[in-house]
């Protein structure tokens, strides 16, 4: 089987400090939001702090027009009421994607071709070609009940999306967008509180082996705090330094002081035991920045996955935005 080229990433450590941890996170309480649908495309809008509301828009993206974060706002708001969707205010337009792609094949019939499939990626293995996958569904559910149409300004304290795509193979897709389908993911959006919670479930259409995924991971820039067990590795989010040991958090933290808290959790792929980084890898890089500003929690590395049909495989973490503490 061909073996995937991996980037080298630089190991260049900024600060490392022993037997501390980052601070402790307890979500606000319970929270109201309005959400509107229109479409594929769902706003979900809460209190952030003093003077301004937080607005983050699901929708279609990239060539896939596969259903991720699209959009975050900042709306001025002195009022108690929450804001309504599409205020203006600073906003943040995702470039690629949260949710990564995967680097897979097909064990059959493969045409030859590789590269990563899903996401915002295309057949040209970055952003351009034909589509490597598509969006089957997308369902919406406000506190528990599915909505059958779309809705404007609805008060509610919960809402969860689930969307799910089919991805072609980096050996099955075609440059004109009819590659073969070999995988079905699930994505769950989950809002409540000040926490985006996330989960990824994976089954095979017919059997694969995955190469190289990421999974979880943060178009954020600036700073990154990742934290170990007892340790906090601190990069510039440009270029390629990584942490050699399991990361459960990674900050990232702009300059303006809004930070994204991505937590990956110790479950199903977040073990990264087993099929995740082999041994002999020269720099067990878990979890890594990039020059162009991403954060990438590295899932399944050198020992690549294999996926038969009737298997699954999952992982679960959270997004929280909020200003970053002083």
């Amino acid at each position: 089987m061909k073996r995937v080229f991996f980037f080298l990433l630089t190991f260049a450590l900024v600060s490392c400090s022993k037997d501390i941890a980052i601070d402790e996170y307890i979500p606000v309480p319970a929270n109201s939001f309005k959400v509107t649908r229109k479409g594929n495309n769902v706003s979900v809008v809460r209190h952030y702090v003093k003077n301004y509301d937080f607005e983050l828009l699901l929708g279609p993206c990239g060539i896939n027009q596969l259903v991720q974060i699209k959009k975050l706002t900042y709306i001025p708001n002195s009022s108690s009421e929450i804001s309504s969707p599409g205020k203006p205010g600073p906003n943040y337009v995702s470039y690629s994607d949260w949710i990564g792609p995967c680097w897979m094949e097909a064990l059959e019939r493969g045409n030859g071709n590789s590269g990563f499939t899903g996401g915002w990626h295309g057949s040209d293995g970055d952003v351009g070609g034909g589509p490597t996958a598509r969006c089957v569904s997308v369902s919406v559910f406000v506190d528990g009940q599915q909505l059958d149409a779309d809705v404007h300004d609805m008060r509610c304290r919960d809402v969860l999306v689930v969307v799910e795509n089919h991805l072609q193979a980096g050996n099955t897709k075609q440059s004109d967008g009819n590659g073969r389908e070999v995988l079905s993911e699930t994505v769950n959006y989950h809002f409540h509180a000040d926490t985006l919670s996330v989960s990824v479930a994976f089954k095979p259409l017919e059997d694969i082996v995955i190469q190289n995924y990421y999974g979880l991971q943060s178009c954020f820039g600036g700073t990154v705090r990742m934290a170990c067990r007892d340790t906090i590795y601190t990069f510039l989010n440009d270029g390629y330094h990584g942490a050699p040991r399991r990361v459960s958090i990674a900050e990232c933290t702009r300059d303006d002081g809004h930070q994204v808290r991505c937590v990956l959790d110790s479950i199903g792929l977040g073990r990264q035991i087993g099929y995740n980084l082999s041994p002999s890898e020269p720099e067990r890089q878990f979890c890594f920045t990039s020059p162009y500003g991403k954060t990438y929690f590295r899932l399944v590395g050198e020992a690549f996955l294999p996926l038969y049909r009737g298997q699954s495989a999952f992982w679960s973490g959270a997004y929280i935005f909020r200003e970053a503490p002083r």
